[in-house]
């Protein structure tokens, strides 16, 4: 089977799925921190830093559950 035809591994998926949204909101918080002077620019950088950690919050759905439940 080549690599082609391989099927993808859904955990390495997820986790590269989660790693697309954590450099979303490492990238627009450096631009926030550059944008200081421009009110509109940093409310729209949060919008995007927030959506990212929102769709991060919902891939951690899909992670597999281990150890036992919280008390």
């Amino acid at each position: 089977m080549n690599a082609e035809t391989k099927p993808e591994d859904p955990m390495r998926a997820l986790d590269h799925d989660i790693r697309n949204m954590l450099a979303v909101i490492v990238n627009y918080s450096e631009l926030i921190a550059e944008e200081t002077n421009d009110p509109e620019a940093v409310k729209a950088d949060i919008k995007e830093v927030r959506s990212a950690a929102e769709r991060a919050i919902t891939l951690t759905d899909k992670l597999p559950r281990t150890g036992t439940p919280a008390s």
